[in-house]
This record gives C-alpha cells, sequence and structure tokens, in this order.
C-alpha cells in the first residue's frame, strides 16, 4: 500500500480474518430485492403505473439514501469517500430527471431532464472507475503477480470491447429515425447514446471489480460491486427498451403494454441494485467498525 493512501475500512474489514463473512447475507439481500422489486410489480398488475409510481419514488429515495449514508460513513481522509459521494450524487440526480421530466422543464426545445440525465451517468461511471483505482492502490490487491495484472489487463480489454459493441444498437436505431433537425433532438439523441455508454461502462466496470475482489473474505468484499453491476445491467438493459419505444427516460412511456411493464420493472431492479450495494458495503463498514 502506497504510504499516502490511509487504510480503509474495507481494509480493516480484510485484516480483521473472522470466519464469519461480515456483512449482509445473500438471502438477506435476495429477500430485499424480491419486497423492493415485487412490490413494484404487484402495484403495477393491481393499481396500474400511476398508482405504482410512489414505490417506485421511494426505492430511488431510499437508494440515495443509503448511498449517502455509505460516503458519510467513511472519514473524509479515506480514499473510497470520493467515489461514493459520487454515486450518491448520479443516485440523487435520477430521480430529479423523473421529476423535471413529468413537469416538461425545458430552456427552448431542449428538456433539462435529458441534460441532467447525461451528467448523472456520467457521475455513475466516474464512481466505478473510482472503486477501480481506490482498490487498485489499496493493501487488499498488494499481492497481485505481474501474471494477475495481465489477466486483469485483458479482462478489462474484452469487457471494455462489450460495452462499446452494445452501442451499435441504439446508434443504429437513432441513425434509422434520421438526423435530429433541433437541438433539442440532438440532445435527446446525445442523451441515449451517453446513458447507454455509462450503462454499459458501469456494469462491466462493476464485473471486473468483482472478478478483482471476489477471493477475499469469502467474497464478502466483492458484493457491493456484484449488486452495481446488476444495477448496471439493468439500466443498460432499460437503456435499450427505451430505444424500441422511441423514448428517452422511463416517464416519456406512454401505457402499459408488456415491454413498458418490463422497462419500469428493470428500472426498479437497477435502483434496487444500488440501494442494495449500498446497504452491504454499510453493513461491512460497521462490522469493520465494531472489531
Amino acid at each position: 500500500m502506497s504510504p499516502e493512501v490511509p487504510a480503509s475500512a474495507e481494509s480493516r474489514v480484510m485484516r480483521v480474518g473472522s470466519p464469519r463473512s461480515p456483512g449482509l447475507s445473500t438471502g438477506t439481500v435476495v429477500l430485499l430485492a424480491i419486497v423492493l422489486v415485487g412490490g413494484r410489480v404487484v402495484l403495477d398488475l393491481t393499481l396500474g403505473p400511476d398508482g405504482a409510481e410512489p414505490w417506485q419514488r421511494l426505492v430511488e429515495v431510499l437508494t440515495a439514501a443509503m448511498t449517502i449514508a455509505v460516503a458519510l460513513h467513511f472519514s473524509p481522509g479515506d480514499p473510497p469517500r470520493r467515489p461514493w459521494s459520487v454515486l450518491a450524487i448520479a443516485m440523487a440526480v435520477l430521480p430529479a430527471v423523473r421529476l423535471l421530466s413529468y413537469f416538461q422543464i425545458k430552456a427552448g426545445d431542449i428538456a433539462a431532464a435529458h441534460v441532467l440525465l447525461i451528467l448523472g451517468n456520467f457521475a455513475m461511471a466516474y464512481a466505478v472507475f473510482g472503486f477501480g483505482r481506490v482498490l487498485g492502490s489499496s493493501e487488499l490487491l498488494s499481492d497481485r503477480t505481474a501474471e494477475d495484472r495481465v489477466r486483469a489487463t485483458t479482462f478489462v480489454s474484452l469487457l471494455a470491447v462489450g460495452a462499446l459493441a452494445m452501442l451499435a444498437f441504439p446508434t443504429l436505431e437513432l441513425a434509422l429515425r434520421g438526423m435530429p433537425a433541433t437541438a433539442g433532438a440532438w440532445i435527446a439523441a446525445s442523451t441515449t447514446i451517453v446513458s447507454t455508454l455509462c450503462d454499459a461502462l458501469v456494469f462491466a466496470g462493476g464485473t471486473y471489480l468483482v472478478w478483482l475482489v471476489r477471493p477475499l473474505l469469502g467474497g464478502s468484499l466483492a458484493r457491493p460491486y456484484l449488486l452495481i453491476a446488476v444495477g448496471g445491467g439493468a439500466f443498460l438493459v432499460v437503456d435499450m427498451l427505451l430505444v424500441t419505444a422511441g423514448a428517452t427516460t422511463q416517464t416519456e412511456l406512454l401505457g402499459s403494454d408488456m415491454r413498458n411493464l418490463l422497462t419500469r420493472w428493470l428500472g426498479c431492479l437497477a435502483f434496487t441494485g444500488f440501494a442494495l450495494a449500498a446497504a452491504t458495503q454499510f453493513a461491512l463498514l460497521r462490522s469493520a467498525r465494531r472489531r
């Protein structure tokens, strides 16, 4: 570990070496996911999308609150505090996008929701890269050999290629619709491309982090990153479904056909993934503090 990087709570958990895995159990995580996503599904099928929206807002607020709690739980000089703070900002921005989209707030013909969504997606991707930098400079991975680093580089390269390949579908769909005619249309098209790219990077980056720390503490340290990858992957599928619906945000979806319902349910799953990632990280930190 480099001398300028202080030991994080994650490092302290690693050094404890307890035979019992800290943090939330797999069963607890699965149960919470079923409750949060299942609640949205049940409300959609019984009350319709309008009746399910308050539940969705609750999940989004919970996600923002949990990521903020994790960021604040780290000490000011602890390296993981920065990426968790950036992720908290991204999770707080995304619900604001829905609000701006619902009220159709615009500057000329440029939707404020689209601009904010671009910023939120960049913040989310930046946070995942931040996690990678923190782990790369910490003592958790200090025993890696040159062969380990080559495998890591190869793995990252393959994920990056896959992430870029995911752009082909929305780019082709947008190209088939013709060139945007106004500034607002250009921003909307850019929002779709940026959202797809960033969600692909979050999914790929989260998967890489899981692979990187999977041997530590029986996989407990990898669980938050696994859930981040799940959230990013769900958002990525949402992007694809929104493109087929000709929409940029979920608020723009009209009707309650199966495609739109699936888009909303996957959106709920995405936020749930990030909420549970934060909850799992928070439990790891609490475990380290108690020791």
